[in-house]
């Protein structure tokens, strides 16, 4: 379930990014996009691959799925922000990274607050 909030934010704060970025035109504004997507893509596959069905007997299997996915979170990452500097001449370098850390960042911040449900 902190799972599933933690991806929720993500996608809340991405959508918060992009439209920060509007003000300053649209190549930050895609900048911010592709810096949100490329942590999203990475994000969501990581979670993707870990959280699959597995046995508990079996923990090394557990612990290569999870080195595994976080070298491809890290490979789709890379990627995506390869293919913004080699295809975009007005790349805005600091929205990019910029909405990459608050998308990465913010929501881990959020999820490990309690719920104000669990003070009861």
């Amino acid at each position: 379930m902190q799972l599933k909030r933690l991806l929720v934010w993500q996608a809340l704060v991405a959508a918060t990014a992009v439209a920060a970025a509007i003000p300053f035109g649209t190549n930050a504004m895609v900048a911010a996009a592709l810096g949100a997507a490329a942590c999203l893509l990475a994000n969501w596959y990581f979670a993707y691959r870990v959280f699959q069905r597995y046995q508990a007997r079996e923990p090394g299997q557990l612990l290569a799925r999870i080195y595994g996915a976080e070298l491809a979170k890290i490979a789709i990452a890379l990627a995506v922000f390869g293919l913004a500097f080699a295809t975009l001449d007005d790349l805005n370098p600091l929205a990019l990274f910029a909405a990459y850390l608050a998308v990465q960042v913010l929501p881990a911040i959020v999820a490990q607050r309690p719920d104000a449900r669990s003070n009861s």
